[in-house]
């Protein structure tokens, strides 16, 4: 099983932090002596810290830069027709 200080500075990994979360689009952007800081891009924005030694529930794979733009431009595209909808029913 990964640890998060096993993970690689500014790579992307689909990952998901314990048995009740979802999948989620991650990078690590900053290690420090004892932590990670993280960034969650999906399903919303977020930044968040690990412990180096604490474990990934299931490290699902590693993705590279134009996969996760994919990603992100699904989820952004997912979003607006979303919101669209809203505003047709408030009318």
């Amino acid at each position: 099983m990964a640890s998060f200080g096993e993970l690689k500075l500014n790579t992307y990994y689909l990952i998901q932090v314990d048995a009740d979360s979802d999948i989620e689009l991650v990078s690590v952007i900053l290690h420090t002596k004892e932590t990670v800081l993280l960034r969650s891009y999906l399903p919303q924005a977020e930044d968040f810290f690990k412990y180096h030694d604490e474990p990934v529930f299931k490290l699902v794979e590693e993705v590279d830069e134009e996969t996760a733009q994919q990603l992100e431009s699904l989820y952004q595209q997912t979003t607006e027709e979303y919101s669209e909808f809203e505003e047709e029913e408030e009318e």
